[in-house]
């Protein structure tokens, strides 16, 4: 029999679609800052480790060794960065406005009404991710049970004149389609 492949991760999500394509696998948990988690694992004897690329990137830490997981989706709005105002100060919001990326505000939308669609949460392996292509936004989204048994995914293409609702849209096809079974499970 092999040996299964030790993996570091924090994430349900992460770990919930890994052992969907990698069943031989057990995890280690792994918290901390980014530097922190670098250290446990180079002091360790795991596979590997799962970490956001982008973050990782973003503070210059990124690994030469690293594979990317082109097939593993990210959590709804990863990444995503947000200011909060009071919507009386025009002042705050106009200068907002100077920096906010319309397109990233359109798919981080899409993304948490595709969460909120399912009723997700922190302990729910739900993934999403939205890319605005100035024609359309393509929408893949998906759920997976956590211990990577079963997965279900959607895939959308929204124009845009349809983007107001496409998150919720894209939840209740999921749901249509099996979904609903998977958010049960978790509820219970």
């Amino acid at each position: 029999m092999q040996q299964p492949m030790t993996i570091g991760t924090s994430s349900i999500r992460r770990k919930a679609q890994w052992l969907y394509k990698y069943r031989n696998t057990q995890f280690h948990n792994m918290r901390g800052n980014m530097q922190t988690r670098l250290d446990k694992l180079a002091e360790s004897d795991w596979s590997g480790a799962i970490f956001a690329r982008a973050g990782l990137d973003r503070i210059g830490l990124l690994p030469q060794n690293h594979l990317v997981l082109d097939w593993m989706l990210p959590a709804p709005a990863q990444g995503a960065v947000m200011v909060v105002c009071r919507e009386d100060d025009a002042r705050i919001l106009d200068a907002c406005a100077l920096i906010n990326d319309e397109f990233t505000a359109v798919c981080t939308k899409i993304e948490r009404d595709f969460l909120r669609g399912l009723m997700g949460g922190c302990a729910t392996p739900i993934s999403a991710f939205a890319q605005h292509n100035y024609s359309h936004v393509s929408f893949t989204g998906n759920v997976c049970m956590p211990d990577g048994s079963d997965l279900l995914e959607v895939s959308c293409t929204f124009g845009l004149d349809e983007l107001e609702d496409a998150g919720h849209i894209a939840a209740e096809k999921l749901l249509a389609n099996g979904g609903g079974a998977f958010i049960e499970k978790f509820n219970k």
